[in-house]
C-alpha cells in the first residue's frame, strides 16, 4: 500500500499505485480539453469504475487508527452494546475508497469545476474484511447556471456496491461542469 492510497487494495489489475489525477483532472497524459463537457452529459448517463477495491482487515484497522478509533473499527473485541460482531470499515474509509472510484470513473473524465455539496450520504450495511466494492455515478439533474455562463450543474449519484450488487454507500455530489466553448474573462 503506497501513502496516497485511500487504504484498500486494489483487486482489478492495476499499476502497483493509483495514477493521481493531474492537476486539470485528466489521467494518462490526457488534457483538460478531452473531458466531457456539459452539452456532453445527460440525465441518465452512468460511469462505472473500471477497477474495484477489497477492504483488508489491516487497511481497515490502520484508517480507523487514524481517522475513526473506534472499537469496532480498530478491532474484533467490540464491547456488547456494538451493533456489530466483529470488525467493520469506518463509513468514512469507505466513502473515501468509494469516492476515488468515483473519481476515476466520472470526476476525472468530465471537465469538473468542483462541488458545490454533497446530499444524502448514506451508509446500508458495514464493510467488513475481504468485502470488496466497485462503484457507479449516474447523472440525475443538470440546468446551466444563471449566475456564470461558462458552467452548468450537474448533479450525480455515486453508488458504492458489494461484489452481489447491493448498496453499501451512497450520496449525491451536487457539481459544476465547464460548458462547451466556456472561455474565462480576460480571454479573447
Amino acid at each position: 500500500m503506497t501513502d496516497h492510497d485511500p487504504g484498500v487494495s486494489a483487486s482489478a489489475p492495476t499499476d502497483e499505485h493509483v495514477t493521481p489525477l493531474d492537476s486539470d483532472g485528466a489521467r494518462d497524459g490526457g488534457t483538460a480539453a478531452d473531458r466531457l463537457t456539459y452539452e456532453e452529459l445527460a440525465v441518465g448517463d452512468r460511469f462505472v469504475a473500471d477497477r474495484t477495491v477489497t477492504f483488508t482487515r489491516d487497511s481497515i484497522v490502520d484508517f480507523a487508527g487514524k481517522y475513526d478509533p473506534q472499537p469496532f473499527h480498530v478491532g474484533d473485541d467490540a464491547d456488547a452494546a456494538s451493533p456489530f460482531e466483529g470488525l467493520v470499515a469506518s463509513g468514512l474509509h469507505s466513502f473515501c475508497a468509494c469516492n476515488r472510484l468515483a473519481t476515476e470513473a466520472f470526476f476525472g473524465r468530465v471537465a469538473f469545476l468542483g462541488g458545490r455539496g454533497v446530499d444524502d450520504l448514506r451508509w446500508h450495511r458495514p464493510v467488513r474484511p475481504d468485502d470488496t466494492l466497485s462503484v457507479d455515478v449516474e447523472v440525475v439533474d443538470k440546468r446551466v447556471s444563471e449566475s456564470d455562463s461558462r458552467r452548468g450543474y450537474v448533479d450525480v449519484d455515486v453508488t458504492g456496491r458489494t461484489s452481489a450488487g447491493d448498496p453499501v454507500v451512497t450520496w449525491r455530489v451536487l457539481g459544476m461542469i465547464r460548458r462547451s466553448g466556456a472561455v474565462s474573462p480576460g480571454e479573447t
